[in-house]
């Protein structure tokens, strides 16, 4: 049942709870905006009441690009109170981990960076958030990360406490995974060893929140990967002339008595096709590659589609573990982005051993995750979240937890845009490392 609000305020839908709250997304009809309203159970202790609207208040005195904004706070005369805060169409960064999705390495450092000098204007003013957890974070592509969920229950009224809790928060975004020993840049390819150090000092108390944020903006970010672009009009006539140009010439070759061994020549040749051939190795999908190489680990690959038709072309699977760089195994051609078709599509590689590292070589642009499972789940949450990142030029490595035995998923959530509307990454080699 929607909370009894306002009349300014229509609720459109509940989005979820935080603790005691009930999250809906409004309409504020009197300026025509989309806002968040955050509901306190009526039935809360009146210490309740008077702790979610004194935080909220003091929230709203502080205005920065990473916090949310705070445009009304009220009790409700049945009891509980409401608020009502900015929203702009993101999610949680909570939300996006328990739909397998990290921050993107991409907007890490720009967003970690503001998220702690908007931390820092709180406690300039005094104000201490008192319950920041990945939950608190909102993300939405293109925006800036808001700090938000004010009004929680208080689990610390200390400076020192909010800045440890959001740098946890933000390693836990970018890693996926809750385990201190794992560091953003033993996982997520792109992010420098000085994060890991940054992150550690506001985590141990050493740095306050603007000396975290300060340590963060210095480090530089590295570039995405680009992406090629699609055919445009003003390309149309240069290619145009380009081909008739070349059939004249051929014209003129194959009219001509000529050397056919002469470089001059300019045979006709048959049309190109589109589909892109892929060198491709006899043996069967199930071979393991031998440990010729110390420290390599064999490994037998399977496709792993549960979002799609089961089949990845899997004659090529082989080509992943064969240790040869110039063969590969390709993903379909995808007409559209690929989270805007489904959550992802893998390989499952049943490893010799306990790998302690993962290399992968495949097409810059490659977004990725590496999940762990006893045996291959019935449903995909089921498998443990290891850690994701995106192959930039070079080959992306990853340290690995302590597994031996069990499932390794290389799961590809994104795919780089390999011509126009097409949608594809080629994956020479994914080498377990001991």
């Amino acid at each position: 049942m929607a909370p009894q609000l306002p009349d300014r305020y229509q609720t459109q839908v509940r989005l979820g709870r935080d603790g005691d709250i009930d999250e809906w997304l409004a309409t504020d009809t009197a300026l025509d905006r989309p806002v968040l309203i955050r509901v306190l159970d009526s039935d809360a202790t009146p210490a309740r009441v008077a702790e979610f609207t004194t935080s909220t208040r003091a929230a709203a005195t502080v205005e920065h690009v990473h916090l949310a904004g705070v445009y009304e706070v009220a009790e409700a005369p049945a009891g509980g109170a409401h608020a009502a805060i900015e929203w702009n169409g993101g999610v949680s960064i909570a939300d996006r981990l328990a739909a397998g999705e990290t921050l993107p390495v991409s907007e890490f450092l720009p967003n970690a960076a503001g998220l702690a000098e908007g931390l820092a204007e709180l406690h300039s003013a005094g104000v201490i958030h008192g319950a920041i957890d990945p939950g608190a974070i909102v993300f939405a592509a293109a925006h800036p990360a808001k700090l938000s969920s004010y009004g929680r229950h208080r689990l610390s009224t200390k400076a020192t406490a909010d800045t440890v809790a959001l740098a946890r928060a933000l390693r836990i975004a970018v890693t996926g995974s809750a385990s201190p020993e794992i560091r953003p840049s033993h996982l997520v390819e792109g992010l420098p060893p000085s994060v890991d150090e940054a992150l550690r000092r506001a985590e141990s108390g050493e740095l306050d929140a603007k000396a975290l944020g300060a340590a963060l903006r210095a480090i530089p970010s590295s570039p995405p990967p680009v992406r090629r672009q699609g055919w445009s009009w003003r390309w149309v006539i240069p290619a145009a002339m380009l081909l008739i140009s070349a059939i004249v010439i051929a014209g003129i070759g194959l009219a001509l008595d000529v050397d056919p061994d002469s470089p001059f020549l300019f045979p006709a040749t048959p049309p190109v096709e589109r589909e892109v051939t892929t060198t491709t190795t006899t043996l069967p999908a199930t071979t393991t590659l031998p440990e010729a190489i110390p420290g390599v680990l064999g490994a037998e690959p399977s496709v792993y589609d549960p979002f799609g038709d089961e089949s990845e072309r899997e004659r090529d699977l082989p080509n992943l573990v064969d240790g040869n760089f110039s063969t590969t195994w390709r993903t379909e051609r995808y007409f559209d982005p690929l989270p805007r078709l489904k959550d992802g599509v893998g390989v499952t590689f049943r490893v010799a051993g306990a790998p302690g590292s993962i290399e992968i070589r495949a097409s810059a642009g490659t977004a990725y995750s590496v999940l762990w499972a006893e045996t291959i789940p019935a449903t995909f949450s089921d498998w443990e979240r290891i850690g994701s990142g995106t192959v930039f030029d070079a080959p992306a490595t990853m340290q690995l937890p302590d597994r031996d035995g069990g499932v390794w998923l290389l799961w590809l959530t994104d795919l780089p845009e390999q011509a126009a509307d097409e949608f594809y990454s080629e994956v020479s080699e994914v080498t377990f490392l001991a």
